[in-house]
């Protein structure tokens, strides 16, 4: 998800198990920091562990002014704006705003350190934040758009590896794809990754449905104008367009 470009004015989140529990959950992923005790959790502090602590400050701040509490009802959720799909989709439950500020920052942290800043592309602009949280991704331009919804995991794009306009999509089987099947194989999930990997997007093709492949559809049904599609979810109507839409 995303960032906010105003503190006044909360935005949607972009850039999925129990919720993960402070320093060892951030050394289960890989993260490694120092850590300061803040409302009652260990959040790491240094900026090795996807961020520091006074880093998701000034992003609270830029992002819903500060309040890690804020609901207002646009599917998006405290301090940092998550969607309820990336905050589940990186370990945690319930919803991000029910969760003290040092769960917030710890899940942002993690999100960080897989994804980078570009989760929140408007206020990482803003306040100078750069870097991808050691993952190594081809060189391209980043996209981003006016919804978080559509960062979640900060899709880039490269030349297409191969034309896929006005090609038949093949069957769409299994169901609406959604994070909730980020630990199920599925060999539909695998053929859309596949052939959106071979329209220039960055995403993993492994058949699992997670924050990636999640983020990739959100801003991939924005550009085709797919309104109807849920966000973050892959439906008959955006896999199809991943074989007969223009490449843009």
């Amino acid at each position: 998800m995303s960032v906010l470009s105003t503190v006044l004015s909360p935005r949607k989140h972009a850039r999925h198990a129990k919720p993960s529990k402070a320093a060892p959950a951030l050394a289960a992923g890989g993260l490694t920091a120092a850590f300061a005790v803040v409302g009652g959790g260990a959040v790491a502090t240094s900026a090795s562990a996807g961020g520091s602590l006074a880093q998701f400050e000034a992003l609270a701040q830029c992002e819903s002014g500060g309040n890690w509490s804020i609901n207002t009802g646009n599917g998006y959720y405290g301090g940092i704006q998550f969607s309820a799909a990336t905050w589940r989709g990186i370990g945690y439950s319930g919803l991000p705003h029910q969760a003290s500020k040092a769960t917030q920052i710890q899940a942002g942290q993690k999100l960080q350190g897989l994804y980078g800043w570009g989760q929140w592309p408007a206020c990482s602009r803003k306040l100078g934040l750069s870097g991808n949280g050691g993952v190594s991704t081809p060189t391209s331009t980043a996209t981003s758009t006016h919804t978080h919804a559509a960062r979640a995991a900060a899709p880039t794009r490269t030349a297409p590896v191969r034309a896929t306009r006005s090609r038949t999509a093949p069957a769409f089987t299994g169901g609406v794809m959604t994070t909730a099947d980020v630990s199920t194989f599925s060999a539909t999930t695998k053929a859309w990754q596949q052939q959106m990997r071979s329209r220039g997007w960055t995403i993993a093709v492994d058949g699992l449905f997670g924050p990636q492949s999640s983020s990739v559809a959100t801003r991939f049904a924005a550009e085709k104008d797919l309104h109807h599609t849920v966000a973050g979810t892959v439906d008959a109507a955006v896999f199809k367009a991943a074989w007969t839409a223009p490449i843009t």
